[in-house]
């Protein structure tokens, strides 16, 4: 079984997660987080373990409350997304689900991921496990209970801290350069797999499931 993140991963969440940051600094006037210009900015926060990377500027407990604030108001403008999945990976999630299955471990609330999930795809095509942050566990846990008890090989995300839990709950780590963090943060986490495009996980994926020959894997 692949697993995967969502945002930044099989949903392009980059704009909404921009505007919801900017909202929730000027909510909690959280002067001292940097003012992102744009989308492109998000790499200066999404660095390494989510929280931690906000203590160059406030403590760790109002990092904390800041992304649960952010994770809330993300949820709360799910449904005015203009898109869903990934236009390249809604036909790859299709064919796993009717193969090996798939499943999706995020930080996001489950009712985003459903609301953003249907869209795209029939019921028999969702995931056969989703784990969100109403979830109890944090991510490592949840990896490590798809490796032991759903055969989980493979976890694909966008950030530093994806890769590293991946590594941590001993799956191979596919790190994507179209997601939230940098080349930099990704490289330096030392994923086993870096993609550039969706089309590139798509392929990789139906590589490492057996429907295709090829695959555009960068190994770093």
């Amino acid at each position: 079984m692949l697993v995967f993140d969502f945002d930044g991963v099989l949903h392009d969440s980059r704009h909404r997660a921009w505007r919801c940051y900017q909202d929730a600094r000027r909510e909690m006037e959280l002067w001292a987080l940097p003012d992102l210009t744009g989308p492109d900015d998000l790499p200066v926060v999404y660095q390494g373990v989510l929280s931690a990377s906000l203590t160059r500027w406030i403590d760790f407990e109002v990092a904390e409350r800041f992304w649960k604030r952010h994770a809330e108001l993300a949820a709360l403008t799910a449904e005015a997304e203009p898109a869903g999945i990934l236009p390249d990976l809604a036909g790859l999630l299709a064919d796993l689900a009717d193969g090996p299955g798939y499943a999706v471990v995020t930080g996001s609330h489950h009712i985003t991921v459903r609301t953003l999930l249907d869209r795209d795809l029939a019921a028999h095509q969702l995931p056969r496990v989703l784990l969100s942050r109403d979830d109890p566990g944090g991510k490592t846990d949840k990896l490590r209970a798809l490796r032991e008890h759903h055969e989980a090989t493979v976890y694909v995300g966008d950030t530093g801290s994806d890769v590293r839990h991946a590594h941590a709950a001993q799956l191979v780590s596919v790190a994507v350069a179209y997601g939230y963090a940098d080349r930099a943060d990704l490289r330096a986490a030392e994923p086993d797999h870096l993609l550039d495009t969706p089309a590139d996980l798509a392929t990789w994926c139906r590589a490492r499931t057996g429907t295709d020959a090829t695959a555009p894997s960068r190994t770093v």
